[in-house]
């Protein structure tokens, strides 16, 4: 059950934050850590309109935490899991550097671990590999993939995924009433994103509703980033900018923000900016 905290309660007691001082990934996944470790994954295919990027709208009804927020698809890690996929992955990381945030600031997320481009890849479904269980746990539960994943195999798989980095950051949740009605407390959720990337071979397998998110929509990496940037809606979805005007659009309700966003974000960067070289770390793991 992830916990959310007031900066009072985060200041002093969370691992490579402020007094803490710098942490290395394995201290900030020890049990007790306020760290909550999130699996997110960027799902890519090629459609109609070239090289696209998946995004959705979160329902409120399945997502009271974060409802209304284009998002791309996440899901909770257990801390087990999360460290035994960081072992997994720490010897390959291009980039390996301590965790040390110094402000609070929402929807700011430092990559900590990065991989490289030809970092081993599984395909999915393929019931040996942690991170290929993973991608199609989510496909299944949250893109409405399940018969999809049921009827593919290893030998006829619905696409290749690996690991691109880890990132830390603070998630914005809500207002705590306090004593002065106009001045809440904002309550943030420590999050250490896991990025992968799901190359999907088609993308028409992935339906336009899901019981967690409204509006999955392909988007070019380029309207993608400059959603990010401006936070306007319209570009990640077209859509929202033909119902603008609509007195009944949920468009009014439908923010941009979050570190799924910023996860991927800096995943098409990286992909971007092409392969990088041989492992370097800024510190031990």
């Amino acid at each position: 059950m992830a916990k959310f905290y007031a900066e009072s309660e985060l200041d002093g007691k969370l691992t490579g934050f402020r007094s803490r001082g710098p942490a290395t990934l394995t201290e900030c996944l020890a049990p007790g850590t306020l760290w909550q470790p999130v699996f997110q994954m960027t799902v890519m295919a090629n459609t109609k309109n070239g090289r696209s990027v998946l995004t959705g709208t979160r329902r409120a009804d399945s997502n009271p935490t974060h409802p209304n927020v284009i998002s791309t698809p996440t899901s909770m890690l257990p801390l087990e899991f999360a460290r035994c996929y960081f072992d997994s992955i720490a010897a390959s990381a291009t980039d390996l550097v301590p965790v040390h945030l110094t402000e609070l600031r929402a929807d700011d997320l430092r990559t900590v671990v990065r991989l490289p481009e030809a970092a081993a890849r599984g395909v999915v479904p393929d019931p040996s590999s942690a991170l290929s269980f993973l991608a199609g746990d989510l496909l299944a539960r949250k893109l409405g993939c399940e018969g999809a994943m049921e009827a593919a195999s290893r030998e006829k798989p619905l696409g290749t995924c690996r690991f691109s980095m880890v990132g830390a950051g603070f998630s914005y949740v809500a207002d705590r009433p306090t004593e002065d009605p106009e001045n809440p407390e904002p309550l943030y959720e420590p999050l250490l994103m896991f990025g992968a990337i799901l190359e999907l071979h088609d993308p028409t397998v992935i339906p336009e509703q899901t019981a967690s998110y409204k509006d999955l929509c392909w988007t070019s990496p380029e309207d993608y980033a400059e959603g990010v940037r401006t936070k306007r809606i319209e570009s990640f979805n077209p859509k929202f900018l033909d119902r603008a005007d609509e007195a009944d659009s949920d468009s009014v309700t439908v923010c941009a923000r979050g570190l799924c966003l910023q996860t991927t974000h800096k995943v098409l960067t990286d992909l971007a900016s092409g392969p990088t070289t041989g492992p370097t770390t800024g510190g031990s793991i």
